[in-house]
């Protein structure tokens, strides 16, 4: 009997928007992905370059004529002027050499052809990730972005669009707006206006709500408190955090009222009470949890890409079960977290070039996890460099930098003389699932994506000023060493987490390879950086 060789349907996704990423998608399973600005470390780079495609098909092991589909994200929306803001222009020029035909179903790449499509629905993208990655049989899943948003129902393996209309002001544009004024730049603004706003409780919107506005003119000018708002210097600067307030305010009463709206299409639709967010707004995480807590959702998922660098992957994900009709695939938290790429054959050559020689003390021991947790108990800090890096713009134990939660001191520490950031920016714990409702009231957020409130005093170091913290939940089977190390921490000083920050330094991306890492080290105050069964310092 002649044996049937079935060719794997292998679909390649690139965003071209902002957080330039890729992903290919082999019958169904990520098998390559890729975020720019890891490789060309120029944050928020759009689209991928030559290298870039090159690197994500041998991640996958395959060839461009291997490539069943190519699907080309967010071509013609560069919905930000940010990019030639920070760079000098858009960067368009360093993307691979493409041509699509006028039909758009058939694009050129180094002389092959292969069959596409274009620039599919952006919420749809969205919604679709964060549906067909959730345990759910049904949702209402919900995009927003300063684009805009959506509303789509996924039931099963289909995703159906619903007409939605928001029917006063949208707060994802004044938020966008707020952070280019206090930060210049709105794409990398955002996170930080999300910090600065406690800092102006109780704010100024004298109980107003967001359709009472005229305009944002109106809010600014309610915003400058009469000539006195709370005033957060900052390299420099004089941030008016009782705007920062006022804002993200806002953005939460907004979401909060979608919510409700959203339940009742549950409802009318015969969905399960599951909320599925997306987009760039989904990163608030302080408006998720709130809207989430205070709405009659009974569950809630976000996969750790909410952002434009998930839109492939959503794309990928949209075609392979919509379109073809495929049963759903369980994806793990790891497969959603971690990209597939491991440098762990790389590390002993990276310590061992020339370059580093007098500058770094390796120790070789396969007793790293204990020897680190009692360094972190002993405060010093610490760069933990494992697997493959994270999908997504935070830091889940795989690109970290750690330290001490008790250390009062250790959140300027870390601000000035590690990340070289603003003094007002609060830092993350992560904490062993088991014990996270103890700590923190909420369980089960692996993605860092849910603020909740800080229960205890003894960890004042990731205690945001209004005493909440954005946690990241840990679990062995999401990551086996990573919980091991707070495991360790825990033994030693009674405390079930750790300071967990992305490693990386202000205006810079998260590093990605074994000399990233290095590099960082040697330029921070980073005491010790952590590989598997490697130990390195400086030499003083």
């Amino acid at each position: 009997m002649n044996q049937i060789n079935v060719k794997t349907f292998n679909i390649l996704a690139i965003n071209f928007n902002h957080d330039g990423s890729a992903v290919i998608l082999s019958d169904g399973r990520i098998s390559a992905f890729l975020n720019t600005e890891r490789f060309s470390k120029k944050k928020k780079h759009p689209g991928i370059r030559e290298a870039d495609l090159n690197q994500l098909l041998k991640q996958a092991g395959l060839q461009l004529e291997d490539i069943s589909l190519m699907i080309l994200c967010n071509i013609h929306s560069m919905d930000s002027d940010d990019i030639p803001k920070l760079y000098g222009s858009s960067l368009k020029e360093s993307w691979f050499d493409f041509w699509v035909n006028q039909t758009l179903d058939k694009v050129w790449i180094n002389g092959l052809e292969l069959p596409c499509l274009v620039n599919p629905d952006h919420h749809l993208l969205h919604c679709s990730l964060a549906y067909y990655t959730s345990p759910f049989d049904s949702a209402v899943c919900f995009s927003w972005d300063p684009t805009g948003f959506g509303v789509f129902i996924g039931k099963d393996n289909k995703m159906t669009k619903v007409r939605y209309d928001i029917k006063t002001h949208f707060t994802c544009w004044w938020y966008n707006e707020v952070a280019s004024q206090l930060f210049d730049t709105g794409i990398i603004g955002a996170g930080k206006v999300m910090g600065l706003a406690p800092y102006g409780y109780p704010g100024s919107l004298q109980n107003k709500r967001l359709e009472e506005f005229a305009d944002m003119e109106e809010f600014f000018a309610l915003s400058d408190n009469g000539g006195n708002p709370v005033m957060v210097e900052a390299n420099g600067r004089q941030l008016n955090a009782t705007l920062a307030y006022n804002v993200q305010a806002l953005m939460e009463q907004q979401l909060g009222d979608i919510m409700n709206d959203l339940c009742k299409i549950a409802a009318d639709n015969g969905v399960a009470a599951n909320i599925c967010l997306s987009g760039g707004g989904a990163l608030n995480s302080v408006a998720n949890q709130v809207a989430f807590r205070n709405s009659a959702f009974e569950r809630i998922h976000l996969h750790p890409a909410c952002g434009d660098d998930g839109t492939p992957i959503g794309a990928a994900m949209w075609y392979w079960f919509n379109q073809q009709d495929h049963p759903r695939i369980k994806y793990t938290n790891r497969d959603m977290m971690y990209s597939v790429t491991s440098y762990e054959d790389k590390i002993e050559q990276a310590l061992s070039l020339p370059e580093y020689e007098g500058r770094i003390r390796v120790e070789r021991t396969t007793d790293y996890i204990r020897q680190t947790a009692k360094h972190l108990a002993d405060d010093k800090i610490i760069a933990w460099f494992q697997d493959g890096s994270e999908i997504g713009p935070r830091a889940l134990g795989n690109r970290s930098i750690l330290a001490n939660p008790r250390n009062t001191d250790m959140k300027d520490i870390l601000n000035s003389k590690v990340k070289f950031r603003e003094g007002f920016r609060p830092f993350a714990p992560s904490v062993l699932n088991e014990f996270a409702a103890e700590w923190f009231g909420l369980s089960d957020s692996p993605f860092m994506l849910r603020v909740c409130d800080v229960l205890q005093d003894s960890i004042p170091a990731v205690s945001h000023v209004d005493k909440t913290a954005r946690i990241q939940t840990v679990c062995e089977k999401d990551n086996p060493d990573y919980y091991t190390l707070i495991s360790n921490f825990h033994s030693i000083t009674g405390i079930p987490l750790v300071i967990n920050t992305s490693f990386n330094i202000k205006g810079e991306s998260i590093v990605e390879t074994p000399q990233d890492a290095i590099h960082c080290l040697l330029n921070t105050q980073i005491d010790y950086l952590i590989f598997r069964n490697f130990i390195v310092s400086k030499f003083a």
